[in-house]
């Protein structure tokens, strides 16, 4: 976790010159951040982000982002919302990178424990969980912007190709139980399902809730593209219905599914297809952590998660597949 680019009090008070937004009084550091480097700035008008986009954001794809999170905050969606500077440019630069200023929303995420998992997500927050999930499906349907998921279920075998010798080196025959899965997605994915564009990371961390336990803004729309609305909503139910013991809670997932559906109605074809969806999404962070685990620099700040919390996942799912 860090920084990655240092700024003083000089460099954010000149690069304020061009915002509307007030003199600077101080700012912070955020050290939870990985891709990008974020600071907290405080000034004459309140509280702002300011973000400098590091190496893993493409920067042609920063409109996409910036002009989603903008049009999200107009349709109430409560997220950060970014802020024009004084030529109309929600890019901007600052010692030479591309940067942001967005809008500060209170709140904080959950507090998980040592070993990653969550212990304290209740089914209030899975239900508002579901509700912000359906919001959000609404109002992309007006957002004239689009972006392909490079994550998504024609990159899943590309993937797998590049790690598929290492899974069998980490566990022999997982690579050909792997393979099987997705073997049985591409058999089986729809191509005829409500989409648009989706949040597709909508893990606790990128949640807030205010004190009273409300929820309060989403964040990191950096892995949001075009995709099944359905498949958004299994991704968060594997992020969201499991304990600390990655047991499945049925009670959670009752919660996202009536959270959801009294923002947005699933049609019949989704609801058939979410047995397949969960799978997919077990599948895409299990082949995420795996590649994390196997090809991360030694030096590198990413955070390596454990894949086996996703094989687990992925069992489960398949089994309910195949006794439903």
């Amino acid at each position: 976790m860090a920084v990655y680019t240092k700024l003083i009090s000089e460099d954010i008070t000149q690069f304020l010159k061009n915002y509307q937004i007030g003199n600077l009084i101080s700012f912070q550091e955020i050290i939870d951040g990985i891709d990008n480097s974020n600071f907290i700035i405080v000034t004459t008008s309140g509280r702002f982000i300011l973000t400098i986009f590091e190496s893993r954001i493409k920067k042609d794809e920063l409109p996409f982002f910036m002009n989603l999170k903008l049009h999200l905050a107009k349709e109430g969606i409560c997220c950060p919302e970014p802020i024009s500077n004084n030529f109309g440019f929600l890019i901007t630069e600052i010692n030479g990178k591309s940067a942001s200023i967005v809008t500060f929303l209170s709140g904080s995420t959950l507090n998980p424990k040592e070993d990653g998992y969550y212990n304290n997500i209740t089914d209030k927050h899975c239900f508002e969980i579901g509700q912000i999930l359906a919001r959000l499906h609404l109002a992309v349907n007006s957002f004239k912007g689009s972006r392909k998921n490079d994550l998504g279920i024609y990159d899943w075998r590309n993937l797998f190709n590049k790690i598929s010798v290492d899974i069998g080196n980490y566990k022999k025959d997982l690579d050909k139980e792997i393979k099987s899965y997705l073997d049985l997605l591409e058999k089986k994915w729809s191509h005829e399902l409500p989409s648009g564009v989706v949040h597709s990371d909508l893990f606790p961390d990128n949640v807030f809730f205010n004190q009273k336990n409300e929820l309060s803004g989403v964040i990191d729309f950096y892995f949001s593209a075009n995709d099944f609305f359905i498949y958004d909503l299994a991704v968060i139910i594997n992020a969201w219905c499991f304990d600390e013991n990655n047991d499945f809670i049925k009670s959670r997932l009752n919660a996202i599914l009536e959270g959801y559906e009294k923002i947005r109605k699933l049609q019949k074809n989704e609801e058939e297809f979410l047995k397949i969806a969960l799978i997919g999404a077990s599948l895409r962070f299990l082949l995420t952590r795996f590649y994390d685990l196997f090809h991360s620099k030694k030096n590198s700040l990413v955070k390596i998660k454990n894949p086996e919390e996703y094989l687990k996942k992925i069992r489960f799912f398949i089994s309910e597949l195949k006794n439903s």
